[in-house]
Order: structure tokens, then C-alpha cells, then sequence
């Protein structure tokens, strides 16, 4: 398949945009996180954001594969890897607290099954700040179209 310079260099801008994004919640995550270690508990989340040091990381780490593809706005095709692999990589942590919130879900149920008053918050679930409000759920949602653009390209084996 033949990629244009306009879908290369727009490639390249949605790919900028979610790397700052992800880095933008990612540090606030991280940096909540560290700031909460000496003693759990007491630190407020900045704008809704999960006070989570491992999530933070990961969207960090993201972020920066993300803004890896700048190269591709010269030409370089082989930075439709770091494309791939941040699309990839969004895939697999947003599905990750997809499923956290349906095991949440779960465990509600299962406690109603048992006798116990127990509700499930969907929106805010669980102790890390989870539930469907968490930026990478949507950051993963946003990075879809991103991701089978890409695998369009790259699975017909050449990028002229």
C-alpha cells in the first residue's frame, strides 16, 4: 500500500497527540503516586486522575513510543513500529482496566448472590482509582482507529 505524505504526516500528528497525552496523565498519575508512598492513602487525585506509581509508568512508557514515530514525518517508515507498538501497547492496558471493572462488576454480584449489601460503582471502582473515569480506557478507545490504520498498512507487507 502506498502511504501519501498527507496520511504519513497525519500519522505522525495523531500519534504526537496521544504521546502527550499519555505522558500528560501518565507523569500526574506517577507523580501522585510517588508522592503517596511514604504514607498510602493521603494523597488527593489531581483532576480525577487515579493515584496509581505502576499505571503512571505504563502510560508514560507509552507516551514516549508514541512520540518515537516523529521520524515518520521525514519519510523513515520503519517508525510505523513505534506506532504499532504504542497501538499495541495501548491495547493491552486499556483492555487490562476493561476487565478490572468487570471483575469489579463481578465481585458486586457474586456478594448480592450471597446475602451482602454491596454496590457496585462503575465509575470509580476499586482502590487504585479504577472504573470506566480511568484516561486510559478512553486513551485506548481514542488510539483504535490509530491502530487498524497501521496493521492496514504494515500487514501488506510494503510501505512505499
Amino acid at each position: 500500500m502506498k502511504l501519501g505524505e498527507g496520511a504519513r504526516r497525519s500519522v505522525v500528528v495523531y500519534s504526537v497527540i496521544l504521546g502527550i497525552l499519555y505522558i500528560i496523565i501518565g507523569s500526574i498519575e506517577f507523580t501522585t503516586g510517588l508522592l503517596d508512598l511514604p504514607s498510602p492513602g493521603t494523597v488527593e487525585s489531581i483532576l480525577g486522575m487515579p493515584v496509581d506509581l505502576f499505571g503512571g509508568f505504563a502510560a508514560l512508557v507509552i507516551g514516549f513510543v508514541y512520540l518515537g514515530a516523529t521520524s515518520l514525518w521525514k519519510g523513515r517508515y520503519e517508525s510505523l513500529g513505534f506506532v504499532l507498538v504504542g497501538t499495541m501497547l495501548s491495547a493491552v492496558f486499556g483492555v487490562l482496566y476493561l476487565l478490572i471493572v468487570g471483575a469489579d462488576g463481578l465481585e458486586a454480584y457474586l456478594a448480592c448472590l450471597g446475602g451482602e449489601n454491596w454496590t457496585w460503582d462503575w465509575l470509580t471502582s476499586g482502590t487504585a482509582g479504577t472504573g470506566l473515569l480511568r484516561p486510559e480506557i478512553w486513551l485506548f478507545f481514542a488510539s483504535l482507529p490509530l491502530l487498524i490504520y497501521t496493521l492496514k498498512i504494515t500487514r501488506k507487507g510494503r510501505v512505499q
